[in-house]
């Protein structure tokens, strides 16, 4: 992966390996009484603009949001969005459905209340890393409005996403996309700055010395990595950093750099056009025989066999 002025960024690798799919996004203007529920499996996020949101997951769970505030489900949570969550939720789709419910890119809830704006998106995540991310995150993730005002990122972000869903032009779909890849890496970035202790295997992307020899792996995946040459990268004896590995991380420094291989070599079999012996060579395996040995030893099928399944 290409560094910008030559900034190793561990966090940055992985990301780049988790990809969103079956984006919907919707702006809606909703005047209460209203509720809308949101089923499984997707993943959810609502922004609220102006007004403001009753959120109740099916665990129980409620939250009010305010404006400037985003609600993100990563892990396809059910749960409804109103005015007043003693209300009966409408599902989403059937709601849309309705006739005159859209007006131009808004839907619209006419009742006799306050009125909310909000934009609302639905989506799923794919590429080889999505299984082990969304195992750190939690079932909610609640970005708030700072004194009443949301974040900068935020504000961009749901500005743009406003103008490309109330006025689509030629390209909006994959500006929504790029919008929505921007949007969840800053709140996993705001997530993560907030809960440092609740990141997993992914600690060792915040930890300044574990980050750096991460880097090094990311940046170099086909050199051959030693625990001594990995150990000077982060500045640290060889004993220490293999102990301070495992415990942040949660693996050894040659079980991790096995694994990182053969993400990279899933996502180039998926994405990329090399040929199995060039990907091998890419990420550090003297020949394709070698690679699809370990290949096959992590997920159960050939590299051949999971380039035909795409």
């Amino acid at each position: 992966m290409a560094k910008i002025s030559g900034l190793a960024d561990a966090m940055s690798d992985v990301l780049s390996l988790v990809r969103m799919q079956g984006n919907v996004v919707c702006s809606g203007v909703y005047a209460a009484p209203w509720s809308l529920g949101f089923d499984l499996p997707f993943a959810h996020f609502h922004m609220v603009q102006r007004g403001s949101a009753r959120m109740r997951l099916d665990d129980g769970t409620e939250l009010r949001l305010e404006p400037g505030d985003l609600a993100l489900l990563p892990l396809g949570h059910g749960h409804a969005l109103s005015s007043d969550t003693s209300l009966i939720p409408l599902p989403i789709t059937e709601a849309i459905a309705r006739p005159g419910a859209m007006d131009g890119g808004i839907h619209r809830i006419k009742g006799t209340g306050e009125t909310t704006e909000v934009i609302c998106g639905r989506f799923a995540f794919a590429g080889v890393l999505a299984p082990r991310l969304l195992k750190v995150l939690p079932r909610l993730i609640h970005v708030e409005a700072r004194q009443g005002r949301p974040l900068e990122w935020l504000r961009m972000i749901s500005e743009t996403l406003i103008a490309e869903t109330q006025d689509p032009k030629p390209g909006s779909a994959i500006m929504i996309e790029r919008l929505l890849d921007l949007m969840f890496i800053q709140v996993i970035r705001h997530w993560a700055g907030a809960h440092p202790r609740n990141l997993g295997w992914m600690s060792g992307l915040r930890d300044p010395q574990i980050g750096r020899a991460l880097s090094a792996i990311h940046s170099d995946p086909a050199h051959p990595w030693t625990v001594a040459e990995l150990a000077t990268k982060a500045s640290l004896s060889r004993s220490a950093f293999a102990a301070r590995f495992v415990e942040v991380v949660g693996q050894t420094p040659q079980r991790y750099l096995a694994t990182w291989r053969l993400d990279l070599a899933s996502d180039q079999l998926r994405s990329g056009t090399l040929a199995i012996s060039q990907i091998a060579q890419a990420v550090g395996y003297g020949s394709e025989a070698a690679l699809t040995r370990a290949f096959k030893a992590q997920f159960g099928t050939t590299p051949a066999a999971y380039r035909r399944c795409d």
